[in-house]
């Protein structure tokens, strides 16, 4: 609840309360004596005068003001959405479009204002950006789509989205606190813009980055469990190479790690270290720390002993894994079940997940949770508040557990996860990688010119794998990524 609901309540009260003190009846347990039902005798000696009170003045009420431009997005919570036609532009093809025109359906059969969404696919989430970016200038933009929370800061720094607190905040078409509690906090906190102070998306599902190990070829290495530091992780990958799995099939390099150069996949090896990407308030990347410049290096030093090497072609990872070649990956939790596919056409072993390895100096692991959400585009009151109302219905817990069990994504309320019991009980990896959504965690640059930026840390990563010095790249790449954060900053 905000300040300005808080203090409206505070003032009703304050009303309520005095004007039950001046008006009520006496109730018959009361120790004053009823009113008399006859006029009272006259008194035989003049009353002392007591001088009347003053009467209390009532205050009037403390105007709420509007905390939202009424212009873009009128009287919120005296709005009418029905009949409005909407359009959904996102990224998923396939079975994942199937399963999302399917929800699409069941809201516009459902829903009791007639609001009708239409949705379409726009490719890969390169192709949905470039489409949105392009589409700006002209005006050409769907009422809502799927953005990551850098892209969704890029629209939003060029005043092509609405900011959704006052959807959220609504008495009529928002939550309530026990609702939002119900969202995990990672859910709520990585769609937090801190350029603008406010927030520019709403979460169906997360995905997180989690280590994938084969348990068969780590028992016959001597291990008892995944590593849990990045020491043991090292150690491990190297005994593998030494070691190759009995159970591989096919042919090709044996490897300890497997690795992509992806900047997702940077900001897990800097979190685990208790670094950052960018700081707290988003005005400058921190990355060129000792948590970044240990990252590097570590990975450096595997690729030089030959205990890891770079994935060659896409997903050559999964394949290879699923092969018996490799005994680590890290990657997504949403390719839980392609690893699956992979691993029963290939070797058929035993493997799992757990959280990526942490330095020695930690306690615990700190997870990358990640997840693109849904944005509302300006438009018209009428269309955005529509927007949002299936926004909203696509975070009920139903439609988030249907989502969830249909593509390995998490969902991000509790009321959904309490939907998935038997979903748990056939998927017990599935079950135990959804337990570190509990874990702390880092948060992915949420802020405009990060796309930019994403390129130039790949970049940095190929050059110190083919022996540039790690500290100089990290140090030029952040000032690269600064100079980004500056040209895109609102």
């Amino acid at each position: 609840m905000n300040m300005h609901k808080a203090m409206a309540i505070v003032v009703a009260l304050g009303l309520i309360l005095a004007f039950v003190v001046s008006c009520a009846k006496p109730t018959p347990e009361a120790t004053e004596a009823p009113p008399p039902t006859t006029p009272p005798e006259a008194p035989t000696e003049a009353p002392t005068e007591v001088p009347p009170e003053a009467p209390t003045e009532v205050p009037e009420p403390t105007p709420v003001p509007l905390t939202y431009d009424v212009e873009i997005y009128g009287e919120i919570e005296n709005l009418d959405p029905s009949g409005q036609v909407v359009t959904y532009w996102y990224q998923h093809t396939g079975s994942r479009e199937e399963l999302m025109l399917s929800l699409i359906d069941e809201f516009n059969s459902t829903n009791e204002w007639g609001i009708t969404v239409q949705g379409e696919s726009q490719g890969g989430y390169d192709d949905l950006y470039q489409k949105m970016v392009a589409g700006i200038p002209a005006n050409q933009l769907p009422s809502m789509a799927v953005a990551y929370q850098n892209q969704a800061a890029t629209y939003a720094v060029q005043e092509a989205l609405v900011a959704l607190d006052p959807y959220v905040e609504s008495e009529a078409w928002g939550y309530t606190q026990a609702e939002l509690d119900d969202f995990f906090p990672i859910a709520l906190g990585a769609d937090y813009l801190p350029q603008f102070e406010a927030r520019y998306g709403w979460p169906p599902y997360k995905s997180m980055e989690v280590m994938y190990y084969n348990e068969d070829w780590l028992a016959e290495l001597g291990y008892d469990g995944p590593p849990e530091t990045w020491e043991e992780f090292a150690e491990m990958s190297c005994a593998a190479i030494e070691q190759p799995f009995s159970g591989a099939a096919g042919e090709g390099a044996v490897l300890g790690y497997e690795y992509s150069i992806d900047a997702s996949r940077f900001a897990t090896f800097a979190f685990s270290r208790g670094g950052n990407i960018i700081n707290e308030n988003g005005t400058g990347y921190v990355f060129n720390d000792a948590a970044g410049l240990e990252a590097l290096t570590f990975l450096k030093d595997l690729d030089d002993r030959g205990c890891a090497a770079v994935v060659t072609e896409r997903y050559g990872d999964q394949t290879d894994f699923g092969a018996g070649r490799v005994l680590f990956t890290i990657s997504s939790i949403s390719g839980l079940s392609y690893y699956g596919q992979a691993v029963d056409e290939g070797a058929g072993f035993n493997w799992s997940v757990n959280p990526p390895p942490h330095s020695a100096d930690r306690a615990a692991p700190r997870m990358n949770i990640y997840g693109a959400s849904q944005s509302i585009c300006v438009s018209t009151p009428e269309e955005q508040l529509a927007a949002w109302l299936f926004t909203k219905w696509m975070s009920e817990a139903e439609p988030q557990a249907t989502w969830a069990s249909s593509t390995g994504y998490f969902p991000t309320r509790q009321a959904a996860a309490d939907l998935l019991a038997d979903y748990f009980a056939e998927h017990p990896t599935y079950e135990k990688a959804f337990t570190f959504m509990s874990m702390d965690y880092g948060v992915e640059s949420p802020v405009a010119g990060y796309d930019e930026c994403r390129a130039a840390v790949a970049e940095m990563i190929i050059a110190v794998m083919a022996g540039e010095d790690a500290q100089a790249q990290l140090d030029s790449t952040v000032a690269a990524c600064n100079e980004y954060l500056a040209d895109a900053a609102p």
